[in-house]
């Protein structure tokens, strides 16, 4: 049974990709790694591929943010490449069809790829009459997220692992594809990897 390696930066971001993935990738299974911080995937990335690659893993996937820290040194996502260790940079260039690690950021953070389904995050916040913009990267996501967890519960703070449980049953990678556009590379990156001959 194929197993992929993701990396990904805190727990509120294995917990999400860990009900999200095993549900709609079955039979394949993966291998979840919270790092920590954005800057410990980009620290850790070539240790961690290196592990990933001696179980003989089909894949390795890091996802950051391209939050408030990255977007202050990068005007485009696809600058943050410059980051990892040049033998990741390398890598992550090969032919997607024969590549074994992807970097795939998060325009505005994971937080933005929830925002792309409205029926997912309509179902959690019901109080919320939210409506997806054509893009969510866009957004302020921890704002917008923020604001809707203030409206359900009247709290001034947001459980971000909380959420992230919350919205995980009801995510769909097909409504969200449609809003994200940074989210819809991710998957269709994804997809490719699950659907390699083993």
């Amino acid at each position: 049974m194929p197993t992929i390696g993701i990396g990904v930066e805190g727990p509120s971001d294995k917990a999400f990709w860990d009900k999200v993935l095993h549900k709609h990738f079955a039979p394949s299974r993966f291998d979840i790694r919270a790092m920590g911080s954005v800057q410990r995937v980009i620290r850790d990335a070539p240790s961690l591929i290196e592990a990933f690659r001696s179980y003989r893993y089909q894949a390795a996937f890091l996802i950051l943010d391209f939050d408030t820290s990255l977007r202050k040194g990068y005007r485009c996502p696809a600058q943050v490449i410059q980051e990892f260790d040049p033998v990741v940079q390398a890598e992550a260039r090969t032919p997607v069809q024969s590549r074994f690690s992807f970097i795939c950021v998060a325009v505005r953070g994971l937080e933005a790829w929830y925002l792309a389904d409205e029926l997912a995050i309509r179902a959690v916040f019901k109080h919320s009459a939210y409506s997806a913009p054509s893009d969510t990267g866009e957004l302020n996501p921890r704002s917008v997220l923020l604001e809707l967890s203030r409206s359900e519960t009247g709290s001034s703070t947001l459980n971000k692992l909380e959420t992230a449980r919350r919205l995980a049953p009801r995510f769909d990678p097909t409504r969200a594809q449609e809003r994200s556009p940074s989210f819809a590379h991710f998957w269709e990156r994804l997809s490719l990897v699950a659907d390699r001959d083993v």
